[in-house]
């Protein structure tokens, strides 16, 4: 990653406080666009990718970026969404970790500014565990309600005042005090799709971490159509199966718009 000169207000606080970690499978084009995006904008963060790809497809890109910010982890095969994060969560040793993904643009000014409020929130707030942003500005902000076994996703306020929304559940574009890391995992045996990002932030509010929404932080996913093959991995998010839900005793689940996400045979 090659220096870089930024106005003042795009160096008020100390990115190098920050890894960026990416989840990359089978996407090498668009994991390619999102580490030039770090190199351009973000040249003070470390970056952590861990892919579960085809590992002699990955030797000739990972060359180009010869940084030592940037630390390959490859996995296994589709070792999934669960374990990768974990894996990365376990190298971080700054005291924030950038949630990332292989289709991310990182090249705009934008998501640079936005890191930094990021930041900001996490250094002024001690009380708060996880920030976070929008991905493609879609409102992913609830508050998780929890009674008698049923979990009831409630759409979240809008900003009070202080600079941030509270909100239990947000997308996976956050930043993530290494503590919380410390304390609460992914499901390791969940490929994608069973309840894994829920279950998360449910248990960070179980562990008594605080989440907020910050307004006006966003990042924007590549538009390149992925592959037949990875889309068909990725379809089985699909699948109806919550166990990452099961494993917690949730016998209900009530997405924000009303829908029944899951519901227990037993209830």
């Amino acid at each position: 990653m090659t220096s870089k000169s930024f106005p003042a207000e795009l160096t008020v606080c100390d990115l190098s406080k920050v890894t960026i970690g990416i989840k990359s499978f089978l996407r090498l084009n668009k994991l390619n666009k999102a580490l030039q995006g770090i190199e351009s904008n973000l040249p003070e963060c470390k970056v952590i990718v861990a892919d579960d790809g085809y590992a002699t497809f990955n030797v000739d890109l990972f060359e180009l970026f010869e940084h030592p910010n940037i630390n390959l982890i490859q996995l296994s095969f589709d070792k999934g969404f669960g374990y990768k994060s974990n894996v990365i969560a376990q190298a971080v040793q700054t005291p924030y970790l950038l949630v990332g993904s292989d289709d991310f643009d990182f090249s705009p000014v934008s998501v640079r500014k936005g890191i930094i409020e990021l930041v900001r929130v996490l250094d002024t707030y001690p009380n708060i565990g996880i920030a976070s942003g929008r991905v493609d500005n879609r409102r992913y902000e609830f508050i998780l309600f929890e009674s008698n076994g049923a979990v009831t996703e409630i759409p979240a306020d809008d900003d009070d005042g202080f600079g941030y929304v509270v909100a239990d559940l947000t997308v996976n574009y956050s930043l993530i005090r290494r503590e919380v890391l410390r304390r609460v995992q992914w499901d390791n045996d969940v490929k994608i799709g069973g309840g894994e990002h829920g279950a998360f932030f449910l248990d960070c509010k179980r562990a008594g971490f605080n989440t907020v929404y910050v307004p006006g932080v966003n990042i924007n996913t590549q538009r390149e159509r992925d592959s037949e093959e990875y889309r068909n991995y990725r379809n089985r998010a699909l699948s109806s199966e919550r166990p990452c839900f099961v494993k917690r005793g949730i016998r209900k689940y009530v997405l924000g718009d009303g829908t029944i996400d899951y519901e227990s045979r037993d209830t």
